[in-house]
């Protein structure tokens, strides 16, 4: 079977919010849906940081329980910003 990997961006709520416990969250709650394979925190603009995801799901599972899934979380937005088909993962 083959597997989907996918970049989700993660935009905190709270600018003054930690940002290894907020991805030590995010990847508790992705892990529901596959395996978190990397997390990466990028400075974006004026104090803001972004937390860039690497989320492996079987191909078969969609990506629609997931992205419904994201209004669930509260303390970032998150959204899938590039699907690649892998199937070597």
């Amino acid at each position: 079977m083959a597997k989907v990997v996918l970049k989700i961006k993660a935009l905190p709520k709270d600018t003054s919010q930690n940002i290894e416990e907020l991805t030590g969250k995010i990847k508790e709650f992705l892990a529901k849906y596959g395996e978190v394979y990397k997390t990466e925190s990028q400075p974006l603009a004026f104090g803001l940081t972004v937390i860039m995801i690497t989320l492996i799901v079987e191909e078969d599972a969609g990506t629609t329980k997931l992205e419904e899934g994201f209004s669930e979380f509260k303390d970032a937005s998150l959204d899938i910003i590039e699907l690649t088909r892998a199937a070597d993962f």
